[in-house]
């Protein structure tokens, strides 16, 4: 499960951005949805529990983008090194 109260964020995220599954999950017309922080409502779902789970989800999966954007992000060593011995020359 993801701990809510780790201090691991978003790299957009600003440090008072702090949020816990209680502040995001709510009720409305006895159906249960979460916020998100780009402030859209997701949902309905019929019960509390689902509506977490799915919010558990939806947080692991844009961590898990966000991880792969990393990797494909780093820099291209071979490259590197050939304008490195462009340049010595």
């Amino acid at each position: 499960m993801y701990d809510y109260n780790s201090q691991r964020h978003r790299l957009t995220d600003t440090p008072k951005a702090e949020f816990k599954s209680s502040d995001r999950v709510f009720s409305r017309a006895d159906l249960w949805y979460f916020h998100t922080r780009e402030g859209k409502d997701v949902g309905p779902f019929r019960y509390r529990d689902e509506a977490e789970l799915m919010l558990t989800k939806f947080v692991q999966e844009l961590q898990q983008i966000q991880l792969d954007a990393m990797v494909s992000a780093k820099p291209h060593f071979r490259i590197s090194a050939v304008l490195g011995r462009r340049q010595q020359n």
